[in-house]
């Protein structure tokens, strides 16, 4: 009967250690709350002496692991880019024209380069369609002229726009969990530890954030590109012969002619100067000339006497 009463009491003794070692353990598990590290508000428990960078990761990695649903757009996310080429009868007023129908389209011009080469201009837009109506603008476009060539190319970014907001839903939350545990942190070296985290996290955040936007921004919309070109006149060859000939020959007289005359008429101002100061110089050189000679008297000239023979004496013989 003793040995029952003992063999009892014995019981009970353990069931009551057990269920204060259990509170206990309750309640240093709770220091720690299992979403993510967060710091417990309740008095009595104390805050860990440090927390390491490296455990924040891992649970932040497993919260957002177990805590994310991956969600995939409704309809496929496709960057679309086209190009289209044109003949038209005047280049001018069809750039006119493509600016005029980009701006129906609730469009935007982004660049636009006109050049005129050989009597010849040449235009090139560069522009920025809502995807809903690239395929109806392109059909406005080539009533303009005559269509040379036309590309459009898709490029499906569905999977990079599903990872990113996967990934931007992730850090997001693992930011928030960090600034509650930066909130709830007594200690400098969990601030710091935290606040080093919490910046790198945010960065990252920002540049998925942009790449997000410039996707969105490449989906919603296309970009285009026309090329305008004046149409090429067509030049007829005629065949060589006789009249072929002659008409090359007159052509080419006639280009002489005109190149004398052209000639004339560039040494005509030099011709009439030169005639106008060398007729008078000319005049002036003879006069001096002449009056220089009157002015010298001429040498006279004494002739010998004549021999006997010249003048006709017989000689003796």
């Amino acid at each position: 009967m003793h040995i029952r009463v003992l063999t009892l009491a014995v019981a009970i003794t353990a069931a009551v250690l057990l269920a204060g070692c259990s509170t206990t353990g309750s309640e240093q598990s709770a220091a720690v709350t299992a979403d993510g590290g967060t710091v417990a508000a309740a008095e009595g428990v104390p805050v860990p002496d440090a927390i390491a960078p490296e455990e924040m990761v891992t649970s932040d990695k497993a919260g957002a692991g177990t805590g994310t649903t991956t969600t995939t757009p409704t309809d496929r996310q496709i960057i679309r880019t086209g190009f289209v080429t044109l003949r038209v009868e005047d280049v001018t007023k069809s750039a006119f024209d493509v600016h005029a129908l980009v701006k129906k389209r609730n469009g935007l011009v982004s660049s636009e380069d006109t050049q005129a080469s050989n009597d010849a201009t040449y235009s090139t837009i560069t522009a920025q369609i809502p995807a809903a109506d690239l395929d109806a603008f392109i059909a406005d476009v080539s009533k303009l002229g005559t269509v040379e060539a036309v590309n459009v190319n898709a490029q499906d970014v569905t999977t990079q726009v599903v990872d990113l907001d996967a990934r931007i839903k992730a850090l997001q939350g693992s930011i928030d969990r960090m600034t509650q545990l930066m909130a709830q942190a007594t200690r400098i070296e969990d601030l710091l530890a935290i606040e080093t985290q919490l910046s790198t996290r945010q960065a990252e955040l920002d540049s998925l954030t942009a790449q997000r936007k410039y996707l969105g921004d490449q989906v919603a919309m296309s970009t285009i590109t026309i090329s305008i070109s004046p149409v090429e006149q067509v030049t007829t060859v005629d065949a060589p012969g006789f009249l072929s000939g002659l008409e090359n020959g007159w052509a080419a007289f006639l280009s002489v002619i005109m190149v004398a005359i052209t000639a004339l008429g560039f040494f005509l101002p030099f011709l009439l100067v030169l005639v106008i100061i060398a007729i008078p110089a000319t005049l002036i050189i003879v006069r001096q000339s002449r009056r220089h000679r009157r002015a010298v008297p001429q040498p006279q000239m004494t002739l010998p006497a004549p021999t006997s023979e010249e003048a006709g004496t017989p000689s003796n013989t």
